[in-house]
């Protein structure tokens, strides 16, 4: 059986109630809010950031993001991480600067890793095929003498990974898990980081 309450105790009962209720709705909001800040914490730690060069490189996903005189660029992989492969070209970035550049090759990952970087420093980016070799498309014919060229390949058999330049052309000669790594740093080299 339920007792009969009078007025004034279930007046009574009812404040008692509301306030619980009250503060129990408080607590929440103050542990939620206290649990937000503390993940927002723990999501700015997990972001990688580096110092290089007087260049800070700050990790986002997939990409390393970096301003760079003025552009706000990004890369797969940051200068610590192909700091060991050797790129002995004598391009720097003011030879690209308004200048058309071709891709011999196929517009894969590599080739939009350099493009994504150098879209607003070249006049164009295109593809293009070398004289005297078998072209897949239907591209102009571009002298490595004359013309900047870009060449991403896979190593042959007796190849192994390297970048190097002949004329205006520089090749690119790496695996195909190794071209992103081998494309960002020919990126740092031509941008003198």
């Amino acid at each position: 059986m339920k007792k009969i309450l009078t007025k004034e105790q279930q007046k009574k009962k009812d404040k008692i109630n509301q306030l619980i209720i009250g503060i129990v709705l408080i607590a929440l909001m103050l542990f939620s809010t206290v649990g937000y800040a503390l993940s927002g914490n723990e999501s700015k730690e997990t972001t990688d950031s580096i110092d290089y060069n007087g260049i800070t490189f700050t990790k986002n996903s997939e990409y390393w993001n970096f301003n760079y005189q003025g552009l706000n660029l990004n890369t797969r992989y940051n200068p610590q991480e192909v700091s060991d492969i050797q790129v002995p070209i004598l391009f720097k970035l003011q030879d690209y600067k308004q200048e058309p550049l071709y891709f011999i090759g196929e517009l894969n990952s590599p080739a939009l890793e350099i493009i994504r970087v150098l879209d607003n420093i070249a006049l164009r980016i295109n593809n293009a095929c070398l004289p005297n070799t078998n072209c897949t498309g239907n591209y102009p014919i571009k002298n490595p003498s004359i013309d900047n060229l870009l060449i991403i390949q896979e190593p042959s058999k007796n190849q192994t990974e390297k970048i190097y330049q002949q004329e205006n052309a520089v090749f690119i000669i790496a695996s195909q898990e190794n071209q992103d790594k081998y494309a960002d740093a020919f990126l740092f080299k031509i941008l003198q980081i």
